[in-house]
């Protein structure tokens, strides 16, 4: 499944001529969910099926409400209810520096000396900033906000991250 992201999850019916509610975690809605667009359910481990955007609209924070062309009645939805959404990663809509969060984990973070600090092991989004979730080899973790000031470099075909530390951001000393 590497040449596709998730997009979302299908949570429930809503209403009865086969929208569904999706709990959107891509930030790319308006691209992603464009009418006539193919996504992909993800029925098991290797089983996806395509479906086609035929209605979005945004509700509140990340619950949207999808329907596809390929279901046109609540009594269809049950194969796809609590199952991702994906769609095929498309480098083209990224501007420069930016990344796809699943392209960011298991990258390895050094300091600007280039002394190993750990992993990424999650990309997270709050409201005020992206964040990498680094863990150590101690299994100890630490955040660091994704932007220029901590972020000095990041390669992806060399697989690492150069960031820039200050007093505290570890919690503990090295």
């Amino acid at each position: 499944m590497e040449n596709y992201l998730k997009v979302g999850k299908i949570l429930k019916p809503r209403g009865l001529n086969g929208e569904v509610k999706v709990f959107s975690t891509t930030s790319f809605k308006n691209i992603r969910y464009k009418k006539g667009n193919e996504l992909f359910v993800q029925l098991d481990k290797d089983n996806l099926i395509s479906v086609h955007i035929k209605k979005y609209s945004a509700k509140e924070g990340n619950i949207d409400v999808l329907q596809f062309e390929e279901y046109q009645n609540v009594n269809d939805l049950d194969p796809i209810l609590e199952k991702d959404l994906l769609a095929v990663k498309d480098e083209q809509i990224l501007k420069n520096n930016e990344y796809f969060f699943t392209d960011l984990e298991n990258l390895v973070v050094f300091d600007e000396n280039k002394n190993e600090l750990g992993k990424v092991i999650k990309v997270e989004e709050f409201p005020s900033q992206i964040t990498l979730k680094v863990e150590r080899k101690d299994k100890k973790s630490f955040f660091v906000p994704f932007n220029d000031f901590f972020v000095k470099e990041v390669n992806i075909s060399n697989n690492y991250i150069i960031i820039n530390v200050i007093e505290g951001l570890f919690g503990w000393n090295l």
